[in-house]
């Protein structure tokens, strides 16, 4: 907001050049109507420049005294704010000039000017962490690790199971479920089941409808698509997988897509041990209740891909 001596130089500005022009009309006729110059002679030039220059003059007064007063004030300031603000006007931008307008804000957020040099964290974050902001994620993700012994070997049986909700961004939501082991993480793979439901909001409410799954392919990983249920915001997944891991491997377990909230629920022979490490940003937020045989992780905040957990069983 300009300040009072700048709002009264501007208020002399705009009566002076509404005087100057009034006064070169009124000199201008005089000169036509008394001296009678001939056309195209010089006089007969400078009346008619002078006619110009004093409708300019007098047009410039008048738009700021219009200009100055309060309704044409609030006017161009709600069409200054649909066309600076409003996504009327940004929608008309290309990508490049709104990454520019974005750099532009932090420059001047952060009163720092190199805060897009080359191998900056802002270089960095919109290579690779900028598209994260309009994809689809996950809510409310709830895991269990139940781990039994096998037989008389070392090994455990492990039955994994997950629920999530999946959230839609620009209404749709995550285009396929991914299960895939990574080489030599599981002795064998013996199971897995996916299965949908409705969420409340929806005409089939409460309902659910198992995925089918190759279970021949379950070593290579499979990844079931989504599409005939990409609009529905809130749809939740519900996997089950069964495996053999050695005891003294680690085990992790990472984020496939950004996600809110999340808790890991792991139980395993009683009369070991586990080591057990997070690997996210936020560990304040994070809540661990563990006694012999039982870990729950719980974590009250976002978490992006490839965060997680790791966690070892062995011997007490």
């Amino acid at each position: 907001m300009p300040s009072n001596n700048s709002k009264e130089k501007i208020e002399l500005t705009t009566i002076i050049a509404l005087l100057v022009g009034v006064v070169g009309i009124f000199g201008s006729a005089y000169l036509s109507e008394s001296l009678s110059p001939a056309n195209g002679s010089l006089m007969s030039a400078f009346a008619s420049g002078l006619t110009t220059l004093s409708v300019a003059l007098m047009g410039l007064g008048i738009f700021g005294i219009l200009l100055d007063s309060k309704n044409w004030r609030e006017y161009f300031g709600e069409r200054l704010k649909e066309i600076v603000i409003d996504n009327s006007y940004l929608k008309t931008l290309d990508s490049g000039t709104l990454k520019q307008l974005q750099t532009s804000v932090l420059k001047a957020q952060f009163n720092n000017q190199q805060i897009d040099k080359d191998g900056s964290f802002l270089e960095y974050f919109h290579l690779h962490l900028h598209k994260f902001i309009s994809e689809p994620y996950r809510e409310d993700v709830s895991t269990e690790v139940l781990m039994k012994k096998l037989d008389d070997s070392d090994d455990f049986l492990v039955t994994d199971k997950v629920r999530y909700v999946c959230r839609a961004s620009g209404g749709k939501i995550q285009d396929s479920i991914g299960w895939k082991p990574d080489p030599d993480e599981f002795k064998e793979v013996r199971s897995l089941k996916i299965k949908i439901q409705f969420p409340a909001n929806h005409e089939k409410a409460g309902e659910s409808q198992e995925i089918q799954v190759d279970q021949t392919k379950l070593n290579e990983g499979v990844k079931e698509p989504l599409s005939e249920f990409e609009s529905v915001d809130g749809l939740v997944v519900i996997t089950e997988a069964q495996y053999v891991v050695e005891r003294g491997k680690f085990q992790y377990w990472q984020m496939a897509h950004p996600t809110k909230n999340f808790d890991v629920t792991i139980t395993y022979p009683e009369g070991l041990s586990i080591q057990f490490k997070t690997l996210v940003l936020e560990d304040v937020v994070s809540q661990i209740t563990e006694h012999d045989g039982y870990l729950k992780f719980s974590y009250g905040t976002w978490a992006l891909p490839q965060s997680g957990l790791a966690w070892l069983i062995q011997s007490a």
